[in-house]
C-alpha cells in the first residue's frame, strides 16, 4: 500500500511582489541606449530587474571573440548569478534602448 502524499498547489511568481519585499537596498536606474550596466570580470553583487527596455548579454572569450548569449526584455531578471555565490560576472549587460532597470543589491 503507498502512502497518500498531499499534492502541492504551486503558485505564480509575482515580480512584482518580490521585489516588493525583498530586503536590502532597492535602486531604480535610467540607463541610456549603449551604456554598460556592468561587465564581465566586475563583482557580482546585484541582482536587475528590467522596467522598461532591452538589454543584451554578451561575453568576450580569451581570444576577443565577442558573443551574444541574450537578449533580455521588460520584466526580466539577470544578474542572478550573484545568488549562487558567484563572485565575478560571467558575462556583460548593455543596454540596447533607454532602459530602466531595478537594482537589488
Amino acid at each position: 500500500m503507498r502512502p497518500v502524499v498531499a499534492a502541492k498547489k504551486l503558485s505564480k511568481f509575482n515580480p512584482q511582489t518580490f521585489l516588493s519585499t525583498i530586503n536590502g537596498g532597492r535602486k531604480i536606474e535610467a540607463v541610456p541606449k549603449k551604456q554598460t550596466i556592468f561587465a564581465q570580470g566586475d563583482s557580482s553583487d546585484a541582482v536587475f530587474y528590467i522596467k522598461e527596455g532591452k538589454v543584451k548579454l554578451t561575453v568576450v572569450s580569451k581570444i576577443g571573440k565577442e558573443a551574444t548569449i541574450g537578449i533580455l526584455n521588460k520584466g526580466d531578471f539577470f544578474g542572478e548569478g550573484c545568488l549562487t555565490g558567484q563572485p565575478l560576472r560571467l558575462c556583460s549587460a548593455t543596454a540596447m534602448s533607454d532602459c530602466s532597470v531595478r537594482a537589488n543589491r
